[in-house]
């Protein structure tokens, strides 16, 4: 395949693998299948019931998070044209029908693979997928921020069915997928910051854009507190271990450090470097969420 790289012409397909990563965010599928398999280590005691469970869980969030993640550069192509001209699709890396047809390839693949362990597991793939994936059909619409922190919730809910409803760690599992739900709907109010301009002049509807950059802002650092102390309390009030408590509590402070200096500071450069600070801070508390089931 030849396409335009820096100004010259190329064939290598290395270069169209790094170009398709960046549309990809591999990151962000990792965490995603990660939360599944953590989520199924914590519930059975870190004991192994299936290998075939584990292989299907982790590649179902994978794929549905590639998924949406693939459907959203397509959505955002006009945005991208202003807010992101350097991605793939803005400069044409990529047809949109190829990245469009993948993106359901991959919806189609995390849904039905479900059906070789059960019909449970692949109706709750299904309905935490297809969130994620019309989420980006309704960017006009400012509340879609909470449809997309609604399916980062799915990895754990999806992941308590994988470990076969385990009733005594139901209450723990469902408390930390809503502090996940507060800490990413925080995160997606600093991202509607960052994508200002380009939502403002394609009509989209985010809090920024609604309410303002400081409401905004502020919202985002209110929800970030409220989430790290939850996360911490739950620690605290027994229904995990130390080593989760210090971890969260460390990634929350700096979770919420971040909220506050995008409050303080709403500047494009520096909004999106605590947005990316925000997702590291989420993957150690992956980690922490990882090790809470330890003696």
């Amino acid at each position: 395949m030849v396409f335009s790289y820096g100004g010259c012409i190329m064939n290598k397909p290395k270069y169209l693998i790094i170009e398709f990563l960046k549309i990809l965010r591999p990151l962000n599928c990792f965490m995603t299948g990660l939360a599944i398999l953590f989520t199924y280590f914590v519930l059975n005691s870190y004991s192994i019931r299936s290998y075939i469970d584990l292989i299907i869980g982790f590649f179902t969030g994978f794929f549905a998070s590639g998924a949406a993640m693939l459907i959203n550069d397509v959505i955002d192509l006009e945005v991208d044209r202003i807010n992101k001209p350097w991605k793939p699709l803005p400069r044409g890396i990529f047809s949109v029908y190829s990245i469009r047809l993948l993106s359901l390839i991959l919806l189609l693949i995390a849904i039905s693979i479900n059906l070789i362990i059960s019909l449970h597991l692949f109706l709750v793939a299904f309905i935490f997928s297809i969130i994620a994936y019309i989420y980006n059909y309704m960017r006009k619409y400012w509340c879609s921020h909470f449809l997309v922190s609604v399916s980062t919730m799915g990895p754990f809910i999806y992941g308590l069915f994988l470990a076969g409803l385990p009733y005594s760690k139901a209450s723990f599992t469902i408390l930390f997928s809503i502090v996940v739900f507060l800490v990413n709907t925080a995160r997606e109010f600093v991202k509607s910051i960052g994508d200002i301009e380009g939502d403002l002049k394609l009509g989209y509807k985010t809090i920024a854009t609604v309410y303002g950059v400081k409401n905004a802002s502020r919202a985002s650092l209110i929800l970030s507190i409220i989430g790290s102390v939850l996360a911490v309390l739950i620690g605290i009030f027994g229904l995990a271990n130390i080593y989760y408590t210090i971890i969260l509590g460390i990634a929350g402070s700096i979770y919420t450090y971040s909220a506050y200096r995008v409050y303080r500071d709403h500047s494009r450069e520096n909004v999106l470097k605590m947005k990316k600070l925000m997702i590291y801070m989420m993957l150690l508390a992956l980690v922490g969420f990882l090790l809470s089931g330890l003696p």
